[in-house]
């Protein structure tokens, strides 16, 4: 039952490389290889690489020049030779049972893509982050794919699953885009006939410093390709109306995210460029859906009333999103 190929893109991350790698080679069902694809790290990471390559067989070291995530997961998915794929980014580890785990759920369901529970943690504390509770979720409809997606029983990253290599067979990572497994999955989910969801939380996710979600730059603006690409696929699918009101919700949500995020890591001056840019990349007639939407789920309420007053009053806007930040971080260094 060796016949999983797991990736890990590496690049500078010496600090948590080995026991990440560790983690892979200690699992019950060890995998027939792992690839650990060097996007041209400058730090010891290709070092550490090399010494585990050394020691274990199944592993094959890649070395690329720096081309980002998307692009070394590309290049994994081209060598690889196993019949189920795992991805894991070289700063998390994973529980010594996911393989197997998965492995296992895969073979007695039939399912194309089996996703677990992940844990958040950072250097104080762990907690569960996402996932469902109770029993497992087996799916074979495509309505109920992106309706377990938009309740996110789906976690939108490819790191806490197993597919059948068969899904990649005219997929790729889009490479230049940060978030990119937005853009991914539900591609990867239009082509599953079934899907299976455990409530096991198999998977641990770093939350470190310096990591994109802690700063902003225009990259943090493909959130709105990667929606409108969902909302053609939805389209593609008859499935549009159906969600129209869910859709409408996740990109509110995004975009209140996207324009907060904004707010909080640059300079007023900075700010007004983006909300350019908010403007010019978001289609009046989508804010228009937004304010209309009748969706009690809090996301849909929050950022609804957040969104319009930022196009009411960019300024005060700033401002508040800088106070809230500002008595956030005083919060945190009081303890």
């Amino acid at each position: 039952m060796n016949d999983i190929s797991v990736i890990i893109p590496v690049y500078n991350v010496q600090e948590y490389l080995e026991e990440c790698l560790q983690s892979v080679v200690a699992q019950t069902l060890r995998p027939r290889e792992l690839l650990l694809v060097n996007d041209g790290s400058t730090d010891r990471s290709r070092a550490i690489c090399a010494s585990f390559a050394e020691k274990h067989s199944w592993i094959r070291l890649i070395d690329q020049e720096n081309q980002g995530q998307s692009a070394a997961r590309n290049t994994g998915l081209d060598h690889a030779t196993g019949d189920y794929i795992a991805f894991i980014d070289s700063d998390d580890h994973v529980s010594e049972h996911m393989l197997a785990t998965l492995r296992e759920k895969m073979n007695g369901t039939g399912a194309d893509m089996v996703k677990c529970g992940a844990y958040k943690f950072d250097e104080y504390s762990i907690s569960e982050w996402r996932g469902i509770e109770g029993k497992e979720m087996i799916l074979s409809e495509k309505k109920d794919f992106f309706q377990a997606f938009f309740e996110k029983k789906i976690i939108n990253n490819v790191w806490n699953a197993l597919y059948r290599k068969e899904l990649f067979e005219d997929v790729r990572f889009i490479s230049g885009k940060i978030m990119e497994d937005n853009f991914i999955t539900p591609q990867l989910l239009v082509r599953c006939n079934k899907v299976v969801i455990i409530p096991d939380h198999l998977y641990y996710y770093r939350q470190r410093p310096g990591a994109t979600m802690y700063s902003f730059d225009s990259r943090h603006f493909h959130v709105i390709e990667s929606d409108y690409q969902l909302k053609e696929t939805l389209k593609s699918q008859d499935l549009y109306e159906t969600f129209r009101d869910e859709f409408n919700t996740w990109f509110g949500f995004h975009l209140m995210v996207l324009i907060k995020k904004a707010a909080r890591y640059s300079s007023y001056f900075r700010f007004r460029s983006y909300a350019r840019k908010f403007h010019d990349d978001v289609a009046e007639e989508d804010l228009e859906n937004i304010w209309n939407n009748t969706d009690p789920h809090p996301d849909a309420v929050k950022s609804k009333k957040l969104l319009q007053d930022f196009v009411n009053n960019p300024f005060l806007f700033w401002i508040k999103q800088r106070t809230d930040k500002f008595k956030k971080n005083r919060r945190f260094l009081a303890g």
